[in-house]
């Protein structure tokens, strides 16, 4: 592919790697070819080894990863760190195993499209997931658990049962259909009559509020660009990524005396986020 690799961490579905390519992207038909070469790695046993590196030598090897590089730069604060030798390759990771041979089964799972570091100004990168297991019987046990799983994908179930759909012209949103909005009002009547056992009092609270609200509580400081916000007669104001500062000026719209405490307010206001596709 001729990319630069970036962040490649664990998860708790496996794992993934981004890279950054200058012409091109990962697609399925690619897997088959990338699980090839990840197997005849594992045939090798490619011990990997532990290597304590200075800073400047660190910079002076990937001098030809802009995005090796920045993480070089900005998080790494010591003279020396640790590297991970395995092969031909030589990469900025905490712990692995052994040597590849430990890896008995494994899987390409699928790609996306991402920015660096989420930052939808910065580049975009081809981020490649995947999955492995030190024996087959795991790798088996996960591929039935997977199907399984498709069968009960929420998204499918609601088209097929038209209960709901997601549509690009709210993208994230959710549409409810007749069916699908029986159930929705069937759990929020439960969920009402919980909050009513718990000592809990429903209120009803405006969807969009003046952003200084946002910085009183600290959400515009810190998370300014997820919110919706925008101009009204000169003002700033976002949509509620959130109900409690709107419960903050309830508690705070009167005197209040101890003997009301505790106060207790449920909301089902429809709270928007300004995030990336694909976070949700």
């Amino acid at each position: 592919y001729g990319g630069c690799l970036c962040y490649g961490p664990p998860i708790e579905s496996g794992f993934y790697y981004d890279i950054h390519l200058n012409e091109g992207s990962v697609c399925e038909a690619d897997y088959s070819g990338l699980e090839t070469i990840m197997k005849s790695i594992v045939k090798e046993k490619q011990p990997f080894q532990r290597l304590e590196i200075t800073k400047d030598d660190l910079l002076e090897m990937f001098k030809y990863n802009e995005f090796k590089l920045r993480i070089i730069k900005n998080k790494i604060h010591t003279p020396t760190t640790t590297v991970y030798r395995c092969g031909p390759l030589i990469d900025l990771c905490r712990a692995h195993v052994r040597n590849t041979g430990k890896i008995k089964a494994l899987k390409v799972t699928k790609n996306s499209s991402t920015y660096w570091e989420g930052n939808a100004e910065a580049e975009s990168l081809q981020r490649i997931y995947g999955i492995s297991f030190p024996d087959n019987k795991q790798m088996k046990e996960w591929k039935v658990f997977q199907e399984e799983a498709a069968k009960r994908d929420h998204r499918k179930i609601g088209l097929q049962q038209e209960l709901f759909f997601f549509h690009e012209r709210s993208a994230g949103s959710c549409f409810w259909l007749p069916k699908g909005t029986i159930i929705f009002n069937t759990l929020q009547q439960w969920i009402q009559s919980e909050y009513l056992k718990r000592g809990y009092c429903e209120v009803v609270t405006p969807n969009m509020y003046n952003t200084k609200l946002w910085e009183t509580s600290g959400h515009w400081q810190h998370y300014a660009e997820n919110l919706f916000s925008f101009d009204v007669e000169k003002e700033k104001y976002a949509l509620k990524p959130m109900n409690c500062p709107g419960h903050c000026l309830i508690f705070s719209h009167r005197p209040r005396s101890w003997r009301e405490l505790p106060v207790r307010l449920a909301d089902f206001g429809v709270l928007h986020r300004n995030e990336l596709s694909g976070l949700i």
